[in-house]
């Protein structure tokens, strides 16, 4: 499972590395006396041979945490009786 978790992050850092490396935008930011005039204005336009690129690893990052998420429930909901017999001894002084 921790694979999977590992590979999810890294697909989706990467895509959206490539979202903001071929990222042509802008950024805007204004404060107003009222605090509701304030605002914030972010831009991101991704062009080139890096859309198709990052769309594709962004979904199978999505994907992949999906699918350890539902391996980390299955385990959780797992009772120990399935798991079979434990072979941890209670104490380190039993035989």
């Amino acid at each position: 499972m921790k694979g999977v978790l590992v590979v999810a992050v890294a697909c989706l850092a990467v895509g959206i590395g490539v979202i903001f490396g071929f990222c042509n935008g802008s950024t805007g930011l204004s404060l107003g006396s009222p605090l509701s005039a304030s605002s914030i204005h972010v831009d991101i336009t991704t062009t080139g041979a890096g859309v198709p690129i990052a769309v594709g690893l962004v979904a199978l990052g999505v994907f992949l945490l999906i699918v350890a998420t539902v391996i980390a429930v299955v385990g959780l909901t797992r009772r120990e009786s399935e798991a079979g017999p434990s072979r941890r001894r209670e104490s380190a002084f039993e035989e």
